[in-house]
């Protein structure tokens, strides 16, 4: 029997609170493009291939499993990874036979992201105060606006202008006092789990530890005790995710277990509020309906005159769609782009760092037409575009749960050398001899597996995400004449969301919702 040799790369991922930090955009530019373009070539790709079913998965924990695996790639296993993982231009080596990409560049921003989104919380200590503050004036906020219906239902306009102002005054207070108590909750954690009697190449354990922080290699004896190491490896992963990820690596058959070689590993947790919470009375069993046209029940939240949320619609095409400040008393014409259009919303966690987007079409059977037009300049042109005015939101309560074996998504999008046996096809075969110090054929590297599994919940509070991603190796082996318009915003049919980091712009989740009965 051919010896085998079995790494795996273990990436969870999960979002949440951040304080605003300094970050050097230079350093995260060449990181978060090649994210955003991966992050939308492997959607479309995963939209292929489970056509009309609930989308969810991590680009940036994906994307960083594979950047870490890619450390020890050379040669054609390393160029056809780094163009899958969409490495730009700046990062190319010219005339580089063994590691055709700047590495280090891609390393640099990918720790700078993990700082930033790592910082502890910054809350002041009389956090109780504050919150009691904020109780106060939302207490003023909810009378002002219900004097300001009152008014307007006796058309009496020109006294609701002081009014207001007095709500755009109340609404800001509160957002800068929300943002300094209770944002979001965000822990990163990485760590290399390596066969004990393994070589591995110091170079390749030391640039790891310097850009993902794990401080080395954790000893484990695969070989013999395979259980211990693989119960000691999912007890981390559960601790670094509040148990939202409990069992990363698999029960596996002696004979395959103790040919593990290496695992890595990426933990981030996330859990956000958001800044302007919905209220759970205001959720009600509506109409869902389906892109064929069959409605089904679900828990839809509702908001009316948000006032934090960016707003912005768009024609069938992609281009701007104006939608005006005012609009004439009863008017129903030219207040949204037409069926074939569609809205983008931006709704901001506590703290205004980390955000949700959710992409809604204007008809039910809109969202492929709408799949067409995804490319990361298309959805950066889309969320640029958005602007903060009062929106009335209707966005379902949900909860998913997904799994996907991506080995073949990724050599259909181009990664196919890091997957072949170098053992059965030496010359074709993977190269990741950046990884150990052994020119032994049963030693060399090669991509076996690549597992992902998310999970997403989202209610009136915020949100809750995880992921985990798992590469497997082996070796060879009414005013007089205008009133004021505020647009409605609808999430009642298949619809695009994804969670990001405004502050570097990087996309940590993605995916869409076509039921969210799942």
């Amino acid at each position: 029997m051919d010896k085998v040799t079995v790494a795996w790369a273990i990436v969870v991922g999960l979002a949440g609170i951040a304080s605003a930090g300094m970050v050097n955009r230079e350093a995260v530019a060449p990181v978060v493009e090649a994210n955003s373009a991966f992050a939308l070539d492997l959607y479309k790709q995963l939209a292929k291939e489970n056509a009309g079913e609930n989308l969810f998965f991590s680009p940036y924990s994906i994307s960083s499993a594979l950047a870490m695996t890619a450390e020890g790639a050379r040669g054609e296993t390393a160029v056809e990874m780094g163009k899958v993982l969409c490495f730009p231009a700046a990062v190319r080596r010219q005339g580089e036979a063994v590691q055709p990409w700047e590495m280090a560049l891609i390393h640099q921003g990918i720790a700078a992201i993990n700082r930033r989104i790592s910082q502890p919380d910054k809350a002041p200590e009389d956090a109780a105060a504050t919150r009691a503050r904020i109780d106060g004036l939302r207490e003023q906020l909810d009378a002002t606006k219900a004097r300001i219906a009152e008014l307007r239902k006796q058309r009496k306009w020109r006294e609701t202008r002081p009014l207001q102002e007095q709500e755009r005054d109340l609404a800001a207070q509160i957002n800068r006092l929300a943002a300094q108590v209770d944002q979001y909750e965000i822990h990163a954690a990485n760590a290399l789990w390596g066969e004990q009697t393994y070589p591995f190449k110091p170079d390749f354990v030391e640039t790891i530890a310097q850009h993902y922080g794990t401080g080395g290699v954790f000893p484990c004896d695969f070989r013999n005790h395979f259980p211990a190491a693989r119960e000691r490896i999912n007890a981390w992963a559960a601790e670094q995710t509040h148990n939202r990820i409990e069992k990363i690596i698999p029960q596996l058959p002696p004979e395959q277990a103790r040919l593990i070689r290496l695992v890595l590993t990426n933990a981030i947790y996330f859990k956000g509020e958001w800044a302007e919470p919905f209220q759970a009375k205001n959720t009600e069993d509506r109409d869902f309906t389906l892109a064929g046209g069959t409605p089904v029940k679900a828990p839809i939240m509702s908001a009316r005159e948000l006032e934090v949320v960016r707003y912005a619609a768009f024609n069938a095409d992609g281009s701007f769609f104006d939608t005006p400040r005012r609009m004439r008393p009863g008017q129903r014409e030219g207040l949204y782009p037409d069926a074939g259009g569609f809205a983008v919303l931006e709704l901001p966690y506590k703290g205004d760092e980390l955000a949700m987007v959710v992409v809604a079409p204007n008809k039910p059977d809109g969202l492929p037409a709408l799949e067409k037009l995804l490319t990361r300049e298309a959805l950066a042109g889309w969320i640029a575009r958005t602007q903060k005015r009062k929106t009335h939101v209707l966005l379902p309560r949900f909860k998913l749960e997904t799994d996907y074996g991506m080995s073949e998504t990724l050599q259909a999008m181009g990664m196919v050398r890091a997957f072949i046996d170098p053992g059965r096809d030496p010359a074709k075969g993977a190269d990741f001899s950046g990884m150990t110090t052994s020119t032994k054929p049963e030693d060399r590297l090669f991509i076996s597996k690549v597992l992902h599994k998310a999970f997403v919940e989202v209610n009136e509070k915020g949100t809750e995400a995880a992921a985990v991603t798992a590469v497997v190796m082996a070796g060879a082996t009414a005013m007089p004449t205008t009133v004021p318009f505020t647009p409605t915003f609808k999430a009642d049919r298949p619809f695009l969301l994804l969670i990001r980091d405004r502050v570097t712009e990087s996309i940590l989740f993605l995916g869409r919702v076509t039921n969210p009965k799942g």
